[in-house]
């Protein structure tokens, strides 16, 4: 590490600076729906899911003038799946009311 090379080591911001990244929690409040910037954010995560639903895409557009019976139904719903299991909890955690408070039941 070069001398004179300073890194924060508590706060980066300047006293009285609040910064909040949590942009979901916000457009929630507004009434938003930010689900669509979530599912955004999931796509990328799930790239193997959709490569291999735009191979089977790729190879169906041959075979489906023999065979009109096949479809990628299956990589599909891969796909969607991995791309929801991301979102869910995302979108769902953030909601009023889903955080469970055990001290009151008990």
């Amino acid at each position: 590490m070069e001398q004179g090379l300073n890194f924060p080591s508590t706060n980066f911001y300047a006293d009285g600076m609040n910064v909040t990244v949590d942009s979901q929690a916000t457009m929630i409040g507004r009434g938003m729906d930010s689900k669509p910037i979530v599912l955004d954010f999931c796509k990328l995560q799930c790239i193997y899911w959709k490569e291999k639903l735009e191979r089977c895409e790729q190879k169906l557009e041959m075979v489906i003038k023999t065979n009109p019976t096949k479809s990628c139904l299956y990589p599909m719903r891969d796909w969607v799946t991995c791309v929801e299991a991301c979102a869910q909890p995302k979108v769902h955690n953030v909601l009023e009311g889903t955080q469970m408070n055990f001290s009151r039941t008990l």
